[in-house]
């Protein structure tokens, strides 16, 4: 709700106190011990680049979530390729020290959510979509 201000959130509070760095996370769990950050993608995975990646980790950095979620549309055809999520652990270490390696305690999720696009009837694309959000809702807690 970037329009109204409705959920906003701050990056950064200078040294007077001001509140900076507007942020909108599409969701942020409601448990603090283990956060989860999810947000929002209207475009392919393939889309999915580095600005996006940034923009999540800022959410999960800010939020200390180790958990964080894309989500997504996914075109029925592809059903078949893109069924598993894909699980991209941040890594740690550096190049330049040759002691780059993932870790295990900190991972974006990709999720698609399955859009039927080869049904005959509405009725019949209703059904379809709240199986597919069923199986959806299944993979985000798997």
């Amino acid at each position: 709700m970037n329009k109204t201000g409705d959920g906003v959130q701050q990056l950064f509070t200078n040294a007077r106190g001001h509140k900076e760095g507007r942020i909108y996370p599409d969701f942020i769990s409601k448990k603090s011990h283990d956060r989860i950050i999810a947000d929002a993608k209207y475009k392919p995975k393939d889309n999915i680049r580095n600005p996006d990646y940034f923009q999540v980790l800022s959410y999960m950095f800010r939020f200390d979530a180790k958990k964080g979620y894309y989500c997504y549309p996914e075109p029925e055809e592809l059903k078949s390729e893109t069924a598993d999520s894909q699980r991209l652990f941040l890594n740690q270490g550096s190049t330049y020290e040759h002691n780059v390696e993932k870790r295990n305690d900190i991972y974006i999720k990709k999720c698609g959510l399955l859009i039927p696009n080869t049904v005959g009837n509405y009725d019949a694309f209703r059904r379809a979509m709240k199986e597919s959000e069923a199986n959806f809702r299944s993979r985000l807690l798997h």
